[in-house]
């Protein structure tokens, strides 16, 4: 069995669907507890950590699907492989002092409890930066107005009453990737959606039931992922290719 780490249940759902595309079947976690806060180091120690502890029921391969938000690539792969070496120490195994990932889209060999598990890493971006976010408003197939204007008429308020716009770890009223959260809300919602059709239970506005077709009620409804944004763009090439690593 392989498993797939993300950040929080948008992208696992996301993940989910775009693995379907590439005929993965895999398991897609989330890291506990991790909501529009920055990304948390006990937190992902802790996921990475229960996964080892299923190696004996089947676990195979780990694959950690983080966003690169605007940090470096060598800073993304440091901060995994402290999480990974403290998850072994946690879980009994003592890591070697070889033991880092130096790149995407590679895997390294560890042993948990005497079996060897293969561990891979990619982080979501556009251009180098961003998040998953960021990957949706670039393959998104609608027109957005009601987005675009929430993004831009709202910076313009906000600017125009003193509060502050800031990036990740800015002192600042609000951050660059809460705006960004906001803007994929209001398009999947208001863009791609009537109004009459906002209040209709099988035109669901919920990521599970957008991608995957499942409401949080387990109901069974039409996913409308692929209408609203274009999985087979080009952007998500290099995602698609890490996932098949995973067969």
């Amino acid at each position: 069995m392989n498993v797939l780490i993300v950040e929080n249940a948008n992208d696992q759902y996301f993940v989910e669907a775009l693995a379907k595309k590439v005929s993965v079947e895999n398991k897609v976690v989330h890291i506990d507890d991790y909501k529009h806060c920055s990304l948390s180091e006990p937190k992902l120690t802790e996921t990475i950590q229960n996964q080892l502890l299923d190696v004996n029921r089947g676990v195979s391969k780990i694959g950690i699907i983080l966003d690169i938000d605007d940090e470096t690539i060598d800073n993304r792969l440091s901060l995994i492989n402290k999480c990974l070496k403290q998850a072994l120490l946690n879980t009994g195994n003592i890591p070697p002092s070889d033991i880092s990932l130096t790149d995407i889209n590679e895997f390294i060999a560890i042993s948990v409890t005497g079996i060897t598990v293969k561990v891979a890493c990619f982080f979501t971006n556009v251009d180098g930066q961003g998040e998953l976010e960021t990957v949706l408003k670039a393959i998104k197939t609608k027109d957005s107005p009601f987005a675009d204007c929430l993004n831009e008429g709202w910076r313009q308020c906000l600017e125009s009453k003193g509060k502050k716009i800031g990036r990740r770890g800015d002192t600042c009223d609000i951050s660059e990737k809460e705006i960004l959260k906001l803007w994929v809300d209001f398009y999947k919602r208001f863009d791609t959606l009537t109004r009459t059709q906002r209040k209709q239970s099988e035109k669901n506005t919920d990521w599970k039931g957008i991608m995957l077709g499942v409401t949080k009620e387990e109901k069974t409804i039409e996913a409308r992922g692929e209408e609203i944004f274009n999985l087979n763009a080009e952007i998500l090439n290099e995602l698609k290719e890490f996932l098949r690593m995973f067969d």
